[in-house]
């Protein structure tokens, strides 16, 4: 009898057993579950994560810089100069086909030489006498009587006109020699892109200057260059002068013995010019 009671019991006691084995590990589990709330995210001391509740910034919301601290500086680049060209042979001309017009008068070579100036510069090439007598009355009404003790055109009027016509800035230079006044020239043409004026002729004529030769690029050699001759656009051709000869095409060039001959020292019949006088005047876009 005894021994049956003891077999009936075993299923009983095995599922006892299995019982408290279930609370134990669930009791267990509670515990943890409730340390770690009070403990706060893993690795969070329990005293941090029962401190009151802070206001939250609107995560959105741009971060306020700190003025006192310093940004990260930038990484700089060294500023590479543009290698200069090697020393040689330089030629440039501005000359346009289709630009050149004669002066309507055997008077008007100062007229003539600012519309073949605008004509060259561009963008529009107007080759109508009616232009040029345009430019002639804006010529002189910018002319005084220092400028020309004749009256009509004078240098200084024809900087004054070229600065309001070109939509560029012109002035009058009057250079001591042939030389500086080239130099003064072929550097201003470089520099701008622009055609320069000469008062040949001892003053009496007026050149356009659209382009040179010389043995170095101004531009890049501005203290040694030297110029071998000039394009120049006459405005009396085609006509021919008693003085001079047969005047020569637009676009022609003249080496520097040509130069010398028709480009001289400003000396004029009606009176003394201080300042002017054996001096070398020109035009230049600057």
């Amino acid at each position: 009898m005894v021994r049956r009671s003891r077999e009936r019991l075993r299923p009983l006691i095995g599922v006892g057993g299995y019982l408290a084995v279930c609370v134990i590990l669930a009791s267990a589990a509670w515990v943890t579950v409730g340390t770690a709330a009070a403990r706060g995210p893993a690795g969070t001391p329990a005293n941090i994560a029962a401190a009151p509740t802070l206001d939250v910034a609107d995560p959105t919301a741009s971060p306020t810089p700190d003025p006192t601290s310093t940004p990260f500086p930038m990484p700089s680049f060294p500023d590479f100069p543009t290698p200069t060209p090697s020393p040689g042979p330089f030629t440039i001309d501005l000359y346009r086909k289709g630009t050149f017009i004669s002066q309507v008068s055997k008077y008007a070579c100062m007229a003539g030489a600012t519309q073949n100036m605008l004509n060259i510069i561009g963008p529009k090439i107007d080759v109508t006498p009616t232009r040029q007598v345009e430019i002639s009355h804006t010529i002189i009404a910018n002319t005084t009587k220092t400028d020309s003790h004749n009256g009509g055109y004078g240098p200084a009027g024809w900087a004054i006109t070229m600065t309001q016509l070109s939509g560029g800035h012109y002035k009058l230079l009057v250079d001591d020699s042939l030389i500086q006044a080239m130099n003064d020239a072929a550097t201003a043409l470089r520099k701008t892109g622009r055609p320069v004026g000469l008062l040949s002729w001892w003053g009496a004529h007026s050149w356009v200057m659209t382009g040179f030769k010389s043995d170095h690029d101004p531009r890049y050699y501005a203290a040694n260059f030297t110029i071998t001759g000039a394009f120049i656009v006459d405005p009396y051709y085609p006509r021919h002068s008693s003085i001079w000869g047969q005047t020569l095409g637009p676009d022609t060039f003249r080496d520097m013995a040509a130069m010398a001959h028709n480009y001289i020292g400003w000396k004029r019949p009606e009176g003394r010019y201080p300042g002017r006088d054996g001096k070398w005047l020109l035009v230049v876009p600057y």
